[in-house]
């Protein structure tokens, strides 16, 4: 009995954080002046948040993530993206195809596995490894038409300005017409300095 009602717990608290993030209720208090980007085209509508250091830490730290996890945080940047399919074909979203590109190189992503590793190695308790998970943008997912999916993208914190290229399969098999979204000139938001 205790069991089910964990599970349906955990099902009502993902269920609110899949809501928040695609119709683009914020997670995180005063970041109504962060600046949102849109890119849309006829097939999609992508969506993206960039959110400071202390933003999310305050996120996490809310939850009740320890210490070492909230400075692992801070020394990230996040993105919150919010995709919707808008065409009448599956859309797939598959982050790993998407660069991210400094004057200086490629940005690597913070998948999955990293924080896997991370959260490991800090020994952070399973339940916050969860939720942390659960605020990640999916590593893949076939979008029906009209169907929402939202996430934080988390790249290494840089003060240079990059660029977002990410590339949509489309069709049930992947063998449609390849889609290619472009935000150029992002930014990680920092911090205000405190005087």
């Amino acid at each position: 009995m205790m069991r089910s009602s964990v599970s349906i717990l955990l099902i009502h608290f993902y269920l609110i954080i899949v809501t928040f993030f695609a119709t683009g209720v914020s997670l995180v208090a005063g970041d109504d002046k962060q600046e949102e980007l849109v890119v849309e085209t006829d097939a999609l509508k992508f969506r993206l948040v960039p959110r400071t250091p202390a933003q999310m830490a305050a996120f996490y730290e809310g939850r009740g993530f320890p210490g070492a996890a909230l400075k692992e945080v801070k020394k990230t940047c996040f993105m919150t993206a919010v995709i919707r399919n808008k065409s009448q074909t599956v859309i797939w979203l598959e982050p790993e195809r998407w660069r991210f590109l400094t004057d200086k190189g490629e940005l690597q992503r913070l998948d999955r596995s990293y924080w896997r590793s991370k959260w490991r190695q800090l020994n952070i308790p399973q339940a916050k490894r969860s939720t942390f998970g659960w605020t990640l943008l999916p590593e893949t997912r076939d979008l029906r038409p009209d169907e929402p999916v939202g996430g934080n993208i988390v790249l290494p914190l840089t003060d240079q300005p990059f660029s977002l290229e990410a590339r949509f399969a489309t069709g049930s098999d992947k063998r449609g017409k390849e889609i290619i979204v472009r935000f150029d000139t992002l930014r990680c938001p920092q911090d205000p300095i405190q005087p």
